[in-house]
C-alpha cells in the first residue's frame, strides 16, 4: 500500500513516570495517555484536595475524548476546547465559591492532529510545561501562567529591574478559586518524524535547565527510559515537589507538508484559537 495516498498517519510511542518526591506526603501530579491526547496535571490545595483536582481534570478529559465518545464524529481541536472547559467546571465544583483554599490544578499536554499535515497542538493552563526536542535542540512550547513569568515579561517590556515574586504563585488554573473559567493557550507546531515532546510538572522543570533536559534525550533511549532519567535527575537536583515526566516520540509520520528546518529551536510555533480540523488517522 502506498501510505502517502492514505493521507496523514502518525505512529507514536511514549513513556511516563511520576514520583512523590522527598518532601510531600502525597503525589498530587497525574498524567494521561489516550492517543492522540497526552497530558499532565499538577494539583494544588492540600494533600487530598490537590490529588483530587488533578485526577478529576484528567478523568473529564479522558471521558470527553475517549474513542467511544469520538466514534461518531471526526475528532478535532474543538472537542479539546470543550473538554478543557468541562474539566475546569468539574474542578471548580470541588470547592466552595470564593474559598482561597479551594482545590486547583494545572493542565498541560499535546494533541496530535492533521491540519495541513501532522501537527503538535500544545495546550496549557498554569505552570506545567511542554517542550519539543528535535535534531539535538530544545524549545519550550508553552508559556507559564505564573507571577514569575509575568514579572519577567514586564521587565523585558519596560526595561525595569526584574523583581522576583514567589515562584509558586499561579495566575491561571483550573479551580483554585479562580474568578472565572480559565482559558488555555494553544500552540500549533509542525510535526516531523523523530520528534520528541516532553510534558512535565514544575517538580521537573523547576530544577532542570533546558540543557539538563536535553542531555537526557539520548538517541538510543526509549521514551520510558528518558522519562525515568528526567525524574531521577530532578530528584538528584533537589526538587522538593512531586515530579512527573511524560515523553512522546513521533515514531513514524506520513503526510508531512512541512519542508523547513526541523530543529526544535527554529521550528514554527504558532499561537492559535483552535478551529475544526480532522485529527490524524491513527496507525494501528
Amino acid at each position: 500500500m502506498d501510505l502517502p495516498l492514505c493521507g496523514t498517519v502518525i505512529r507514536t510511542t511514549w513513556g511516563a513516570t511520576s514520583d512523590i518526591g522527598p518532601v510531600r506526603s502525597s503525589n498530587q501530579d497525574s498524567w494521561l495517555v489516550q492517543e492522540p491526547l497526552f497530558a499532565v496535571a499538577d494539583g494544588m490545595g492540600g494533600n487530598t484536595e490537590g490529588e483530587l483536582a488533578s485526577t478529576t481534570a484528567l478523568e473529564v478529559l479522558s471521558t470527553a475524548l475517549s474513542p467511544e465518545a469520538l466514534s461518531a464524529i471526526d475528532p478535532n481541536p474543538a472537542e479539546l476546547v470543550d473538554a478543557i472547559r468541562d474539566a475546569a467546571q468539574a474542578v471548580a465544583s470541588l470547592g466552595d465559591e470564593g474559598d482561597p483554599a479551594a482545590p486547583g490544578t494545572t493542565l498541560c499536554g499535546t494533541l496530535t492532529i492533521d491540519q495541513d499535515g501532522p501537527q503538535w497542538l500544545t495546550f496549557n493552563i498554569g505552570d506545567s510545561r511542554a517542550y519539543l526536542i528535535a535534531q539535538g535542540s530544545i524549545v519550550q512550547l508553552t508559556t507559564d501562567h505564573s507571577a514569575l513569568q509575568e514579572a519577567k515579561e514586564f521587565a523585558q517590556r519596560t526595561g525595569a529591574d526584574l523583581v522576583l515574586p514567589p515562584s509558586n504563585v499561579i495566575t491561571r488554573a483550573l479551580g483554585a478559586a479562580m474568578p472565572e473559567l480559565p482559558q488555555a493557550d494553544y500552540v500549533l507546531t509542525p510535526m516531523c518524524e523523530g520528534d520528541l515532546v516532553l510534558v512535565c510538572s514544575d517538580g521537573v522543570h523547576g530544577v532542570l535547565s533546558n540543557e539538563d533536559i536535553l542531555a537526557a534525550f539520548s538517541d538510543n533511549a526509549s521514551p520510558q527510559e528518558i522519562a525515568n532519567a528526567l525524574v531521577d535527575q530532578a530528584l538528584a537536583a533537589g526538587t522538593r515537589d512531586n515530579a512527573t515526566a511524560l515523553v512522546v516520540r513521533a515514531q513514524s509520520v506520513v503526510g508531512s507538508r512541512y519542508d523547513g528546518d526541523i530543529r526544535a529551536s527554529v521550528r514554527p510555533r504558532i499561537p492559535v484559537r483552535p478551529l475544526p480540523v480532522t485529527t490524524a488517522r491513527r496507525a494501528r
